[in-house]
């Protein structure tokens, strides 16, 4: 008996000619050409046990075996399996059962194959494939033999054997690949099955020798999506992960009937280093893609769309990420300001005389409105103890945080959270870009420009910030001493820092 592989010498369409006989034009194809198909399929040539996979998953199976040794390949599941009808609409290239079908009988899963050429693959890498299949009392073997079917210009015809069915022999398909030309190790094929085949679908496990592939799981924050596009619904989630991922799970999974089509950032693969947090899955049904399955058809009114709607939601996660890079700089900018006061406050006690010449500006509003007050020794005076009575502060924001306090009317530039000192006047970070004035002092405050690249460079660390931070912190003091001139301006900050710094 024999099964039917392809029909290809058919008449495909009518010439129409301006002769009074019409002629008719046959389209042939060499069989040759459906190996070099198969060799050329996929990008990447691991992708053929995907296709098994998948198909294992179309067919209701709930357990799937890769068995893999040097020179066979062989997956086994216990789907429905095929009778003779199916086998012939196994190995008939495109049709369109599953495309018209749309889910399985059993569990009800969306058909992920659609056009019936993903066994090319297949037929290309090996010498010998092998499909042996149970349904019901119905069991056969259908073998395609590369050197054979080449050889044998004639036919189209692969032979199929029917088998006599083992008592309490359950359903299933088992595909076996002999004489590969690729060998592939079992770690790559489980990296590529997680990214590929839906793992974490209700009733389906895929092991390979004997282990159990599980599917990736990656600790950070979930954000569900559920968007209705004009062209259809766009479901699933993205995770901005606790931590830096590797290389190979950076980026957007995103599916078509759960199946992995591609993975994107959306037009932000160079933002920085915090795009190595984000990932995730996302389904889109009605997106059409490429024969291999490795892109998406990209020129398509439904992916321009679909790209236009998850590149907003990838922007959101980006906002986020820098919010957090911000709250971490600012969390070390306090440490390291806690550190640098404590080093400025023991060099300035030791000269009280330069103490006494300080004059602080005291704001009254902030519409520029001031008063000059002469502070005599206030910048160091003992506290007093807090009485027991007095009434209970405000919430403070936790380390990390920060709010926007004013608009800086000199700068017109959103100032972060002031935080308060020790030294007789307060401290504050602005952001007015890498060529900003470096710091200044303005209401009672000295202001650091955190975006100044004099500060970037010198603020990687916190040991590195906290000396920047010193240094600017004495140079802007010594500016309320009221020097006479430039040369004493100098004198007086060297004075303060070696004293800091002994």
């Amino acid at each position: 008996m024999c099964i039917e592989l392809l029909i290809i010498n058919t008449t495909l369409w009518k010439e129409e000619t301006t002769m009074n006989d019409e002629q008719r034009i046959p389209i042939s194809f060499d069989k040759r050409h459906i190996i070099t198909l198969g060799r050329r399929m996929y990008k990447e040539s691991i992708d053929l046990i995907r296709e098994l996979v998948n198909n294992a998953y179309d067919a209701d199976a709930s357990r799937v075996d890769i068995d893999l040794t040097p020179k066979i390949i062989r997956v086994t599941d216990n789907g429905s399996g095929m009778n003779m009808e199916e086998l012939h609409l196994y190995f008939k290239v495109g049709s369109e059962h599953k495309k018209e079908t749309g889910r399985s009988k059993r569990f009800g899963r969306k058909l992920i194959g659609e056009m019936g050429i993903g066994k090319f693959s297949s037929l290309g890498a090996t010498a010998r494939f092998e499909v042996i299949t149970k349904k019901g009392n119905f069991k056969a073997r259908v073998v395609f033999d590369q050197q054979k079917w080449q050889t044998d210009e004639s036919t189209w015809t692969v032979p199929c054997t029917q088998l006599e069915p083992i008592d309490g022999e359950n359903a299933g398909t088992q595909i076996t690949l002999f004489d590969i030309e690729q060998h592939f190790t079992p770690q790559e094929v489980a990296d590529r099955i997680r990214t590929t085949v839906p793992l974490d679908a209700e009733n389906f496990d895929v092991y390979i020798n004997g282990k159990k592939i599980e599917p990736i799981f990656i600790q950070g924050r979930r954000f569900s999506i559920d968007i209705q596009s004009k062209y259809g619904l766009i479901t699933g989630e993205l995770i901005l992960a606790n931590k830096a991922l590797p290389f190979s799970e950076i980026g957007i999974v995103c599916c078509v009937k759960d199946v992995m089509i591609t993975r994107s950032l959306f037009g932000f693969e160079d933002y920085g280093h915090g795009t190595r947090r984000i990932t995730g899955k996302i389904n889109a049904d009605f997106l059409q893609f490429t024969s291999d399955r490795n892109d998406f058809l990209i020129k398509t009114s439904e992916y321009r769309e679909f790209h236009k709607i998850i590149r907003e939601e990838v922007r959101k996660l980006i906002k986020l990420v820098k919010s957090q890079e911000d709250e971490k700089l600012i969390a070390q900018s306090r440490r390291a300001l806690s550190k640098a006061t404590r080093i400025i406050r023991k060099a300035f006690q030791q000269v009280p005389e330069l103490v006494k010449k300080m004059e602080v500006v005291v704001s009254r509003s902030h519409t520029g409105a001031s008063n000059l007050e002469d502070i005599v020794s206030h910048t160091w005076r003992e506290k007093k103890p807090k009485s027991k009575t007095h009434p209970p502060k405000k919430p403070i924001t936790k380390r990390g945080e920060y709010k926007i306090a004013h608009v800086n009317p000199v700068t017109e530039s959103k100032i972060l959270k002031k935080i308060k000192t020790d030294l007789g006047f307060n401290f504050g970070f602005v952001n007015e870009g890498e060529n900003g004035p470096p710091s200044y002092f303005y209401a009672n405050t000295v202001y650091v420009n955190r975006q100044h690249s004099l500060y970037q460079k010198l603020s990687k660390t916190l040991e590195e910030e906290t000396n920047h931070l010193v240094r600017i912190l004495i140079a802007e003091a010594i500016m309320l001493t009221d020097p006479a001139d430039f040369r004493q301006y100098y004198e007086r900050q060297i004075k303060v820092l070696l004293m800091a710094y002994s």
